[in-house]
């Protein structure tokens, strides 16, 4: 897997372009978690964060995202791609 920098700017760019399924890194309150996107919208993005997809016994769809705003997102996986606005 590699890892490719990006500005907020161009990671949001990345994220319009992003279909549901897609892995995200987010920092939300000081805590950091791992999401799966359910959809890009314009004042954020709706995610199902990936400990309630671990443990849900519910048929496909009954899980709910949340939406968090674009600045709350570190990074996004894209076919063994890691797009980071993290610096090492």
């Amino acid at each position: 897997m590699s890892v490719v920098h990006v500005s907020e700017e161009e990671l949001h760019d990345k994220l319009s372009k992003c279909i549901a399924g897609e892995r995200l890194l987010i920092e939300h309150e000081g805590n950091r978690f791992s999401a799966r996107i359910q959809h890009v919208g314009m004042a954020g993005v709706k995610v199902i964060p990936e400990t309630q997809i671990k443990n849900s016994h519910k048929e496909p769809g009954d899980v709910e995202g949340v939406t968090v705003p674009y600045e709350e997102i570190l990074e996004l996986e894209v076919k063994g791609v890691v797009y980071s606005r993290l610096i090492d």
